[in-house]
C-alpha cells in the first residue's frame, strides 16, 4: 500500500482500520425496509455519517430513489473518492464527521454503520457537553440527532455499549430528543464474513421529536 498511496493517504487509511467494518447486504437491506415501514418517503434528504464505499446508498430501495438528495461523510480519503465515483449524484465529504459542517434540523433521515470504540472525539461544538463525546459512537449518535430535522428518522448500527453502559448520560440525551422506534441486537458473528471481526452491535431506530409529537 505504501507504494500505491501518498504518505497522507497511507496515514488516513491506517487510521481508519479500527472502524472499517463494512456491513453485509442482508443487514443493509433490512435497515432500509424498516426505515420504509417507519415512514421514510421518496425524495428525502438522506445522510450517511460514515459512508465507507457506499453500501447503504448502493442498496437503497428503488422506490425511495426518485428525487432523493444523499450526503455521505467518510474520513479516509481513498474510500471517500471511491464512494464519490460510485455515486456521483451524491455529495461526499472526504473528512471526519466532526470536521464536516452540516446544518442542524436539515436531513429527513440518517442511516448507516457508525464507527464505535471507547475513545473520545474533539468537536468544539460540543465542548459544553463532553460526556456526549467520550465514545466515538455516542458522538456520532449525538451529532446525527442534531442534524436530522424534527420528525426525521435515524437507523444506525452502533456498539452495544450505547445501550449497555452503566452511565446513562447518552441514553438520556437520546431519549430527551427522540422516540426509540425499535432496537435489534445483532449476533457477534454479523460482521465476521465480510469484515473479519466478531463484535456485538445494536441497530437503533429513532425518530426525532417534533412539536406534533
Amino acid at each position: 500500500l505504501k507504494d500505491l498511496l501518498s504518505a497522507d493517504e497511507y496515514t488516513s487509511a491506517r487510521a481508519s482500520t479500527p472502524n472499517a467494518h463494512y456491513t453485509s447486504p442482508e443487514v443493509v437491506q433490512a435497515i432500509w425496509q424498516a426505515m420504509e415501514r417507519f415512514g421514510l418517503q421518496p425524495g428525502a434528504k438522506i445522510l450517511e455519517p460514515s459512508i465507507g464505499v457506499g453500501h447503504f446508498f448502493g442498496l437503497m430501495p428503488e422506490g425511495l430513489y426518485a428525487g432523493a438528495r444523499r450526503t455521505g461523510v467518510e474520513l479516509d480519503s481513498v474510500t471517500a473518492r471511491i464512494a464519490a465515483q460510485l455515486y456521483p449524484d451524491s455529495t461526499i465529504h472526504p473528512k471526519a464527521f466532526e470536521d464536516t459542517p452540516l446544518r442542524n434540523d436539515f436531513f429527513d433521515a440518517a442511516i448507516g454503520n457508525i464507527p464505535f470504540g471507547n475513545y473520545p472525539v474533539h468537536d468544539p461544538a460540543y465542548r459544553r457537553s463532553p460526556q456526549l463525546t467520550r465514545s466515538i459512537h455516542d458522538y456520532f449518535l449525538t451529532k446525527t440527532l442534531d442534524v436530522v430535522r424534527p420528525g426525521g428518522l435515524i437507523g444506525l448500527i452502533t456498539s452495544r455499549y450505547t445501550m449497555d453502559r452503566e452511565d446513562s448520560t447518552v441514553r438520556r440525551h437520546l431519549a430527551d430528543g427522540s422516540i426509540l422506534l425499535g432496537a435489534v441486537r445483532l449476533p457477534n458473528t454479523t460482521f465476521k464474513a465480510n469484515a473479519g471481526t466478531e463484535v456485538t452491535t445494536d441497530i437503533l431506530f429513532l425518530q426525532k421529536y417534533s412539536r406534533e409529537m
